[in-house]
């Protein structure tokens, strides 16, 4: 299969390129260079920015595309390049605010003020999907944790635990959020791709833990109590991503469509456990 991947060079994206290199697909790389110019054996990496133009004459059977975050740049994926199928890294974000829980992919998507601007743009390149005619997959995902997470998440949490630096949590500390992990959030883009399967995908683990819950099972990992502090100016919207990484707002989707297709999710004691061992714990 022939696969042009937009961005693809952090996170995800290395986990990614693994999982399609495995199925012996044909993989071009398309991102600015920024963060990676050297790419695995076998993947053909080509410069550029998709602001200014794709560039491409060849067709491809399936664009990934991993860095959409406007309506304008998914619309000008779709109307620049030949392809057979279609893969937008979305998040479930896209949902409109909602008291009603889980979320499912029948849910409305559109505002949700916690996420502002993120949450307008991929809105925006949903619906353009929508309209375009065009047979496509968008993905969904919550909270990603994992190695190398660009958000500082678990470096975040780890690290002031390791020196009882307090963390301070928005509001109670007790809303109730999911997780899933890069290499799965991979896993499954790289299965709807090779399998061209169609329509929005939830991609979460099953747990469902509140704020202050993972902040304590954290601090069982690495074997210290953390020093846990609570901030009520800084409740739901009133987020301060500088005190603390996830905010205090209930974030609960329903993953039974993605494992319907035989996608399995990790648990998230044991993901986070294993990353810590093999990652975290090396770094902070």
């Amino acid at each position: 299969m022939k696969v042009l991947l937009i961005g693809g060079s952090r996170f995800v994206g290395p986990f990614l390129i693994e999982k399609l290199l495995q199925g012996g697909h044909d993989i071009t790389v398309f991102n600015r260079g920024r963060i990676q110019q050297e790419y695995p054996k076998g993947v053909r990496f080509i410069k550029g920015d998709r602001n200014d133009s794709f560039q491409f004459k060849e067709r491809f059977d399936v664009v990934i595309d991993t860095c959409a975050y406007s309506g304008a740049d998914t619309r000008r994926a779709v109307e620049e390049l030949a392809f057979d199928f279609f893969v937008h890294f979305s998040t479930a974000a896209v949902y409109k605010k909602s008291e009603v829980f889980p979320l499912t992919e029948k849910s409305s998507i559109g505002p949700w003020p916690l996420w502002g601007d993120y949450n307008r743009g991929k809105t925006e390149c949903e619906e353009v999907l929508k309209k375009s005619g065009i047979r496509y997959a968008s993905i969904r995902p919550v909270y990603i944790l994992g190695p190398k997470n660009y958000c500082d998440r678990e470096h975040f949490i780890y690290s002031r635990i390791k020196k009882s630096i307090p963390l301070i949590l928005p509001g109670n500390g007790q809303a109730l959020v999911q997780f899933v992990f890069a290499d799965e959030v991979a896993g499954a883009i790289a299965f709807l791709a090779e399998n061209k399967v169609a329509g929005a995908f939830n991609c979460a683990g099953s747990e469902i833990i509140a704020v202050k819950g993972l902040v304590e099972e954290m601090g069982k990992i690495v074997g210290r109590e953390p020093v846990i502090k609570f901030n009520p100016a800084a409740d739901g919207e009133r987020f301060n991503i500088s005190e603390f990484p996830f905010a205090n707002e209930n974030f609960v989707v329903s993953n039974e469509k993605i494992r319907a297709l035989g996608i399995k999710f990790t648990p998230l004691l044991e993901g986070l456990r294993e990353n810590y061992e093999s990652y975290y714990r090396h770094v902070v």
